[in-house]
């Protein structure tokens, strides 16, 4: 079997190109625009907007309720596969609900946004010189809360 190079620089076995029904010497493209696929989703945005979803409900979401929630005709396999990366993550739970399952959030947005400033942080070379610039560029009012918030935990 010889091999070919598909256009996109992959290689093909010796097949022809799949051909679009109306025009059969029109091979189909992929949906692919040079920007990328038209309602993709930047990485990490659907779990982003998931974690939204389990911090703003009152009770824990089953997966179908997220997915009508989040809209947009992502396949309900989809959503589960995103709420158990969360789970593995550590960033939601499930308990039993009903014949399936309802997720929620382990941490509060507010607690999860404090875990990242931290690990931006820790990210420096000299993680005391990151924080200095860190709290220099805060606004004023930022830094009256920064400094009460040390007070009361220090």
């Amino acid at each position: 079997m010889s091999q070919e190079t598909h256009p996109t620089g992959h290689s093909v076995g010796s097949r022809p190109a799949p051909t679009h029904p109306t025009h059969p010497t029109h091979p189909v493209q992929p949906p692919a625009a040079a920007g990328g696929a038209p309602n993709r989703r930047a990485s990490g945005e659907l779990e982003r907007e998931v974690l939204n979803l389990l911090w703003s409900a009152d009770e824990p979401l089953m997966p179908f309720q997220v997915q009508q929630r989040l809209g947009g005709g992502l396949a309900q396999s989809t959503v589960a596969t995103t709420l158990l990366r969360l789970m593995d993550k550590g960033l939601a739970d499930r308990a039993p609900r009903g014949k399936g399952f309802g997720y929620r959030a382990l941490r509060r947005a507010e607690d999860h946004a404090a875990v990242q400033m931290v690990a931006l942080v820790r990210r420096g070379e000299n993680p005391d010189d990151v924080l200095r610039c860190f709290a220099s560029q805060l606004p004023a009012g930022y830094q009256r809360v920064l400094r009460e918030a040390l007070t009361v935990s220090g």
